[in-house]
């Protein structure tokens, strides 16, 4: 009885050893970055329409009438994003044009070209300004880094160039909030060249480019 007993266990075994069988579990997924998307109403074009001659300074540069674009940044989730501009007009900035017509604040790092005439004049420069921040959360506030988003202080909405990015922040915040969207008016301040250095004896049109590029923090 015993000897039987112990065959049974033993072919029992042997069965439930014959029919185990394993099943691969494979465990997939990718985890991806937020992607946001920059624009520009109207094409991203800022016209200033005609300007009469006769209104321009002879040995003054001259300051127009900002005029704006709205802006929408959209990510698909929340992102630290930032703002770089590269002025694709450099070879035309006049040094100095903004500071004398727009104040001190006004540096070359915030100057971007015009273009230049039919014979190589230089037309003037314009700055670039974010103005009236809304975004997914209250009292939006924007924040600039000189460093390539090294370090972050408070800004005032102005756009530069170089290693300046620009980003927005909560109301008493001096780093870049995590947004999934904001929206807002890109400002344009011009300013034209002194008549003494221009020919406005036939049309001069005005050629700014900047590129404006999302940066992910």
């Amino acid at each position: 009885m015993k000897l039987l007993s112990g065959w049974t266990l033993g072919a029992l075994l042997a069965v439930l050893g014959v029919n185990a069988n394993a099943a691969d579990l494979l465990v997939k997924g990718t985890i991806v970055p937020s992607s946001c998307t920059l624009s520009l109403h109207n094409g991203g074009v800022v016209d200033f329409g005609k300007i009469r001659a006769a209104d321009l300074g002879l040995n003054a540069y001259t300051a127009l009438q900002p005029r704006g674009v709205p802006y929408t940044v959209n990510c698909d989730g929340g992102t630290r994003v930032g703002v770089k501009a590269l002025d694709n007009r450099s070879s035309s900035k006049v040094p100095g044009i903004l500071q004398s017509a727009l104040g001190p604040d006004y540096s070359d790092v915030y100057n971007y070209g015009l273009g230049t005439t039919v014979d190589g004049r230089r037309i003037g420069g314009y700055a670039l300004s974010v103005k009236d921040s809304v975004a997914d959360f209250p009292l939006v506030n924007t924040i600039v880094s000189t460093n390539n988003g090294l370090n972050w202080n408070r800004g005032n909405g102005a756009l530069g160039q170089y290693q300046n990015i620009l980003s927005w922040s909560g109301f008493t915040a001096t780093h870049p909030a995590s947004v999934q969207r904001v929206s807002g008016t890109l400002e344009v301040k011009a300013v034209i060249n002194r008549v003494s250095e221009l020919d406005v004896t036939q049309d001069i049109y005005l050629d700014g480019l900047a590129t404006l590029e999302l940066r992910y923090l």
